[in-house]
């Protein structure tokens, strides 16, 4: 009898699988198409196209991303059980189906009956949504490790993608039938899954791989926490922003989330110098991580400059855009792609492959969105020409990195299926009895 593998596959494969395609196929393509189509071309572009690269980039990749790699985390970080099969499943398929549904239901009249599939879509994924809260709460209740405040970062990100969710359930069926949801505003749904889910687990995971990655001290208990309360507090002002899009008296929150976001950085600390010098062949994860949190401290400032409209401060016609892409584009993905470039090759027990192509990815990640950032700001009018090529720099650089990622799955699989026909050979191979 040949003895097989208790698991081929890990189970944050198939949502990191899914979660870079997301952010190949309709996040960083969709966005490269949508800047040339206005800044070059000069062409309007549909709000849905806008609205579909919002969900691929917040659920597709940053949601499917986290509850994957959570199943892997969570047990560990919290000396948890690890999740049951059954669970993953449960959370996996209507997961990647719901978010597929959503984008496909952001098509209009290019797809007969699309407005019904983001609703099924919207179902789905609070379906997967609902299981996966209560998979960390779980954990988070029956935690033996403590020390830190990873785990109230990761169970605030949490309830902040449950509100999201349920949102964006609210907002689809105002899409699709009307009525009283058709005031919900899309900005309260992106609003939640960007500053409350996606920033906290960011955050709380830089307390731990970020740090690491980048070489420097782990921020202290006190500080941690000082950081938990001032962006809890900042994604509650942003989040309630998006509730109350066109009140005046809301014009002044990014001023208080810029100030929350100063106070974040000032106790993470994450330009201090190296404790060790870089390893040779070393990926550029510390480059990455590093260019993330710059661009955090250029969004901080972007809020601020946003919020001083108050005090009657000139603004650029697209600053709220260029904060924007300074946190997500700037500071989220290079995050996420500095300590994911860790993590993955750590989870499979294998080095990454092509670490030049990683490396050439997050350079031209950086490029890609410092050009976004600085050029919308420009007056000079051939910027938006370089807001246009913009898109199409972020769109090699998430390739490349995506494309490593998936190097390093699959060089994990493998070495899985060999160290499977192994034990193989040696069980066919052990005497009778034995």
């Amino acid at each position: 009898m040949r003895l097989m593998p208790a698991q081929l596959r890990t189970p944050w494969v198939p949502f990191v699988s899914a979660a870079l395609l997301f952010t190949v196929l309709v996040g960083a393509l969709n966005g490269a198409i949508n800047l040339w189509s206005l800044h070059v071309l000069h062409r309007g572009v549909p709000v849905e196209h806008h609205q579909s690269h919002a969900i691929a980039q917040l659920f597709g990749f940053m949601w499917l991303l986290t509850a994957g790699v959570s199943f892997h985390l969570a047990p560990r970080l919290f000396g948890a059980a690890l999740p049951s099969p059954k669970l993953v499943r449960l959370v996996a398929i209507p997961g990647i189906v719901g978010v597929t549904l959503l984008v496909l239901g952001r098509l209009g009249n290019l797809l007969p009956g699309s407005r019904w599939l983001g609703v099924l879509g919207a179902v789905s994924l609070v379906a997967a949504m609902a299981p996966w809260v209560r998979f960390v709460w779980s954990r988070y209740r029956a935690r033996t490790v403590v020390g830190d405040w990873l785990p109230m970062f990761v169970m605030a990100g949490a309830f902040w993608w449950l509100l999201a969710t349920v949102t964006l359930f609210a907002w689809q069926l105002g899409q699709s039938i009307g009525g009283p949801f058709a005031r919900v505003p899309f900005e309260l749904v992106t609003a939640s899954a960007l500053f409350g889910g996606t920033v906290s687990w960011v955050l709380g995971v830089t307390l731990r791989a970020g740090a690491c990655a980048m070489r420097i001290e782990r921020a202290s208990a006190k500080r941690q926490r000082i950081a938990f309360i001032a962006w809890q507090l900042a994604a509650t002002l942003l989040v309630v922003q998006g509730a109350f899009l066109f009140e005046s008296w809301t014009r002044a929150v990014p001023l208080a989330a810029g100030l929350c976001l100063i106070v974040v950085i000032a106790m993470v600390r994450p330009f201090q110098r190296a404790h060790e010098a870089s390893m040779p062949n070393e990926p550029l994860l510390r480059v990455a991580l590093v260019a993330a949190w710059a661009f955090a401290a250029v969004a901080a400032v972007l809020f601020l400059w946003q919020g001083a409209a108050v005090l009657g401060v000139p603004q650029p016609a697209l600053l709220k855009d260029a904060a924007r892409h300074a946190f997500t584009l700037g500071f989220t993905q290079l995050a996420v792609f500095g300590f994911a470039g860790r993590m993955l090759p750590g989870f499979e027990g294998v080095s990454m492959p092509s670490r030049g192509l990683y490396d050439a990815g997050v350079l031209a990640l950086i490029a890609g969105a410092a050009l976004r950032v600085f050029s919308i700001l420009s007056p000079w009018k051939p910027a938006m020409v370089a807001s246009g090529v913009s898109g199409g720099l972020a769109l090699i650089g998430v390739g490349l990195v995506s494309w490593c990622f998936f190097r390093t799955m699959r060089e994990g699989s493998r070495m899985r299926r060999a160290h499977s026909t192994g034990l193989s050979s040696l069980h066919l191979r052990a005497p009778v009895g034995a």
